[in-house]
């Protein structure tokens, strides 16, 4: 009984062995038929089985496969690889480059697994053919190489402005030196809080993965104590890891910026400038205008002086004649006095005709052109009084001027008429000359002399001596003294000149 029960369990135990291993036979035929992968059992690196999806990577058929050596279809340069992985049996993943039907080397990933296989250590391999991504690898290692190399700044950012990737370029333009100072930063921590707004204005755009160009910005410098950059940054929709993100291509204006303004620069000197010059044209139109004004008003002048100075000399010569045919001699000496007041009126006009200055007088060629009228005036045969003008080459003003013409015409005159009675001879000497701005005038002689009480009377009485006193406050700070005595009469006239700059020369 006992043993019947025995055998009865091996058989049961049999069985369930026999069951369970069709049971994974079939689970592992499902598998090779669902999975996308290749799949294949190999022992000691010989293929035993393999899936539908293996042939058709490699290209081969079950016939060819099978029973092979997968060491055959390896790559030289992994073959020593491979057969430590077969030599070692143990769960792996690793590349390897293999052979195709066709002859073409494919890239694959495997992992390897050791199992049993219908009673044998086993290997199992998963084989997925990996090409067409090595190939986007590359050209996307090749694509990142040649985004590196671009003279333009370059970022990648996700959809939370989170920075995935940047070019040389791009951190020399925030005086980076590694990506790892930029990468995982925001791009918002470069751009100045002002220009902000408007990267915020375009994330709608962004979303809808459009692309953006145009957009000038100004990018502080977080590695380095440079001034902000101007940038002008366009954004193109891209993809980073099968996720969206977005390129922003920056481009340095501060160069250009610097160009613009020198432009402006350039232009705003250059508008200067012209004006300048027509301001310069205008002022020496202005300049030929006044000249031509100045030349012809000084004709005019000089016009008016000649034609005063003719009609003066006109009343003069109508004197001379009225004083030929006076009937009464006792007038002869008062006509006399006007005519010569007149004279010293008409010669100073005279003098502004023949002057290069217009309103500055050669006062000492004056003076000796009036004293020689004086003593031609009143004549005297005998020559027994003689007329000596000293003067100083100055130069006065035309009131200076005419005033003191006229004092010395008055003191002259009363010399010749009084200083010398009785057929006495005599001297009158006229001086003038210059200390710093003060000017003094001297008309003296070696005469009779006049008493302090005799000078009173006369200064009420003679009309010349009354004039003279006027004469004297019309100039600038005036002031006469008089001395007499028997060796002569003095009268020193003080004042200061009008123009600054007075002339002088030596005699």
């Amino acid at each position: 009984m006992a043993e019947k029960t025995t055998i009865s369990n091996v058989s049961e135990d049999f069985e369930v062995k026999k069951i369970e291993g069709d049971l994974t036979n079939d689970l592992f035929k499902t598998v090779c038929e669902l999975t996308t992968d290749g799949l294949a059992i190999t022992e000691n690196g010989y293929f035993l089985h393999v899936n539908d999806q293996l042939l058709a990577s490699f290209r081969l058929k079950r016939e060819q496969i099978i029973g092979t050596n997968s060491i055959d279809l390896i790559h030289k340069d992994d073959v020593a690889l491979a057969m430590q992985e077969v030599a070692q049996n143990r769960k792996i993943f690793y590349e390897l480059r293999v052979r195709r039907g066709d002859g073409i080397y494919i890239s694959t990933e495997v992992r390897g697994h050791p199992v049993l296989y219908q009673g044998k250590k086993c290997r199992l391999l998963i084989v997925r053919d990996v090409t067409q991504r090595k190939l986007s690898e590359r050209l996307f290692n090749n694509y990142l190489n040649i985004i590196d190399a671009f003279p333009e700044a370059i970022c990648v950012h996700d959809k939370s402005g989170k920075i995935l990737f940047v070019n040389r370029s791009g951190l020399k333009l925030v005086s980076a030196i590694s990506q790892d100072q930029v990468v995982g930063r925001n791009v918002m921590e470069f751009v100045l809080p002002e220009h902000q707004a408007t990267i915020r204005e375009n994330k709608p755009r962004f979303e809808r993965q459009e692309a953006i160009t145009g957009r000038f910005v100004k990018m502080r410098q977080l590695f380095g104590s440079g001034e902000p950059i101007s940038v002008e940054a366009s954004v193109i929709p891209t993809e980073w890891g099968e996720e969206p993100a977005a390129m922003v291509l920056c481009h340095d204006t501060s160069l250009e910026e610097q160009i613009e303004k020198s432009e402006i620069a350039k232009q705003v000197m250059q508008s200067v400038n012209e004006h300048l010059q027509w301001e310069i044209t205008e002022h020496k139109m202005l300049q030929m205008r006044l000249k031509k004004m100045v030349e012809e008003k000084e004709w005019l002048l000089k016009e008016v002086n000649h034609r005063v100075k003719n009609n003066l000399q006109i009343i003069t010569s109508i004197l001379n004649l009225q004083i030929n045919q006076m009937p009464d001699p006792k007038l002869v000496p008062v006509m006399r006095e006007f005519q010569n007041r007149f004279y010293a009126l008409s010669s100073i006009y005279s003098s502004l005709y023949h002057s290069e200055a217009d309103e500055e007088i050669d006062i000492s060629s004056y003076l000796k052109d009036l004293t020689h009228n004086l003593f031609v005036s009143y004549s005297d045969p005998q020559k027994r009084i003689t007329i000596n003008c000293e003067t100083s080459r100055i130069f006065l003003d035309y009131d200076h001027a005419i005033t003191c013409g006229l004092i010395v015409n008055e003191l002259v005159s009363n010399s010749i008429k009084y200083a010398f009675p009785n057929e006495k001879t005599g001297k009158i000497k006229v001086t003038l000359k210059q200390t710093g701005k003060k000017v003094t005038l001297e008309v003296s002689d070696n005469g009779i002399g006049i008493k302090q009480k005799t000078i009173k009377k006369l200064s009420r009485v003679s009309l010349g001596l009354q004039l003279v006193d006027s004469l004297v406050t019309q100039l600038k700070d005036g002031e006469v003294k008089k001395t007499s005595d028997a060796k002569g009469t003095k009268y020193s006239i003080i004042f200061k000149s009008n123009n600054p700059a007075i002339k002088k020369s030596s005699k």
